[in-house]
């Protein structure tokens, strides 16, 4: 009877800490090398500019789309001076951040209206 007591309360207690851990909100500590809204804005809007010259090509296979999107996204980190993980782990912080990943693709909306608006012709 004891034992299970003891049982029971040992339980509870690993229930209790595994939903306390599972239920901690991720730490706020943005993470080393994190990139500057401005930069995240700028490859953001690179990278969905990729990802419609890829749509538009129309290819057949889904690995060919993939193989092309990894060749363009490489091109452009390098371009922005930018290895892959810190662009992850800047990514993953400003999406657990909604504000700051708002007035990201603030940005990005922005420019690529620019962008189109400059290739799209004028009507008189």
């Amino acid at each position: 009877m004891l034992r299970n007591q003891y049982q029971r309360h040992l339980w509870s207690v690993l229930l209790s800490g595994w939903l306390v851990a599972a239920c901690t909100a991720p730490e706020n500590k943005p993470p080393e090398n994190l990139l500057t809204e401005e930069q995240m804005a700028s490859i953001l809007t690179e990278v969905h500019m990729a990802e419609a010259k890829i749509s538009r090509i129309n290819l057949r296979s889904i690995d060919s789309s993939n193989i092309v999107y990894k060749h363009l996204e490489s091109a452009i980190f390098k371009k922005n001076g930018v290895d892959t993980a810190t662009y992850r782990k800047s990514y993953i912080f400003y999406s657990s951040h909604p504000a700051d990943m708002e007035a990201i693709y603030q940005r990005v909306t922005e420019r690529l209206k620019k962008k189109v608006d400059a290739h799209t012709p004028k009507t008189s």
